[in-house]
């Protein structure tokens, strides 16, 4: 569960999470550490959020691709 995740644990996720996501909007992440923990948990469903997009949107591609 989120809630349980410490601030910490929370900005490393979200570091992993935007060097992953090519949309993410460059944040200085060093001003991670100045948003409550509310605003990293957001932040991170977000990023969550659109790495699943991507997957979707990767499968659909590796099906029209295997198709041919």
């Amino acid at each position: 569960m989120e809630d349980s995740l410490t601030k910490e644990e929370l900005i490393a996720t979200i570091e992993r999470l935007v060097e992953s996501d090519p949309l993410a909007t460059p944040t200085p992440l060093a001003l991670l550490h100045m948003l409550e923990i509310e605003d990293l948990i957001a932040m991170e469903q977000s990023l969550l959020k659109s790495k699943a997009n991507r997957s979707e949107e990767n499968e659909k591609w590796f099906d029209t691709l295997c198709r041919k």
